[in-house]
Parts: C-alpha cells; structure tokens; sequence
C-alpha cells in the first residue's frame, strides 16, 4: 500500500509547500505555482498563498488536482480563523502577525512573548526588525540575514519599513495564531535567541541588557562554529 498522508510542519513557506506536495504525489510544481490567491478566494491584500495555507496532516488522492489539494488546507486555515473569531477584515493582519510569531520562536510558551515585543514596537512605531521577514523578502531560508539584505528594499523587510510586512511569510499554527490574538502581557521590546540548539531566548526591555543578550549570541556563536 502507498502512503498518502503528507505532513506539512508549522512555519513553512508556501514554496517549500508546493515542492513537498509535487514530489510526494507527482503532480508538476508549475500546476500549484500557478494557482493565484484570487483562486482561492483569499483577501485582496494577499500578494500569495503564504499564510493562508493551514499546516497539519493531510491525506491526498495523488490524481487529486493542485488546486483541489491548496483548496482543502486553504479551507482547513478558514476552519481555524473561524474557530479562533477572527473577524475575515482582520484574517490578513492576524496571519501576518502570527506567521512571523511562527518562524521567529521555538517553543510555543515564547510565542505570546513575542507577539507582545512586536505588538509594542507598533505601538511606539518602532520597526518590528524582524530577520524572519528581511530573509523571506530576500528569497533565503538562513535564520541570519547580511547587511546588504537588511538594506534591501522590498515590502517584507521591517529594518526598512515600521510596522507588520505586506503579508504573512510562513504557515502559522494554532498556537502562533493564538498568540497573534492573545499577547503576554509585559513591556518588552527586544528578544534574542542566545542558543540556537536550545532555543533558549531572552526578552528584555532596555537595549542595555538586549546588548547583554546580544553578547551571549555572539559568545555561542563563537563557540559553535559553523551552525
């Protein structure tokens, strides 16, 4: 018997998506590039499929059209904004939101921590500096961005331009969603992965102790080459 149950993980990008897709059920990469977020009936703020495409288990029929299959997660992501009582003005704001809540934390206990640091960045109109959002803008899937894509302009990157990007950059889970919706509460403004093989991440509200933290990244770093 041939397994059908794709597993698409949390954070992932709709490229990456369709690759998955095409490769375990054959169908042409070029059949899910070209369905376009008007087919799918997203907002019109939708520049793509990113964020809009739910991620969990999923069984396919391989003779199953691409449309058909970015229909069925696109309506199983309906479901959950649905559940959660997001109102659909809202859906595209909170996708975004919480696609980047995704793709910057490691455990779903840091999440509402870091939906607050950027729903406070908003508020005091402070880029979100999210390297999450300038490596999506840059076509890269390094955790690290450079300088030059910093510098980069183009409307995912939040070093260059205040508030959330034009879109979401990944697939959001449930719990990334949530915490879109539901933030700790705190006064934090800065967080930094001081372990990248632990996850380990501390917030901090005056830039003085975020350098501190900076300077125990930068120490792990130096301490493990080539991660």
């Amino acid at each position: 018997l041939v397994d059908t149950t794709v597993l698409i993980k949390e954070g992932t990008r709709a490229s990456t998506i369709f690759k998955i897709l095409s490769d375990k059920y054959g169908t042409p990469l070029s059949e899910f590039e070209a369905v376009k977020p008007s087919d799918l009936g997203l907002p019109a703020e939708a520049l793509n499929l990113d964020g809009y495409l739910f991620p969990a288990k999923y069984k396919f029929d391989p003779k199953q059209s691409a449309i058909s299959i970015l229909k069925t997660m696109h309506n199983r992501m309906i479901e959950e904004i649905t559940k959660a009582g997001i109102k659909p003005a809202d859906a595209h704001r909170v996708l975004t939101l919480a696609s980047i809540i995704q793709r910057e934390g490691r455990y779903t206990e840091d999440f509402y921590k870091i939906s607050r640091v950027f729903l406070n960045r908003i508020d005091v109109g402070m880029p979100l500096q999210s390297d999450a959002t300038v490596s999506y803008g840059a076509g890269s899937v390094s955790y690290t961005t450079t300088a030059a894509q910093r510098a980069a302009d183009n409307p995912w990157n939040t070093y260059r331009y205040p508030g959330l990007p034009k879109g979401p950059i990944s697939a959001p889970g449930a719990s990334a969603i949530d915490a879109a919706l539901h933030p700790a509460e705190g006064t934090w403004i800065f967080f930094c992965t001081v372990n990248l093989e632990t996850g380990e991440t501390e917030f901090t509200t005056t830039l003085a102790e975020h350098e501190r933290s900076v300077a125990k990244w930068r120490a792990w770093m130096i301490a493990n080459p080539g991660w």
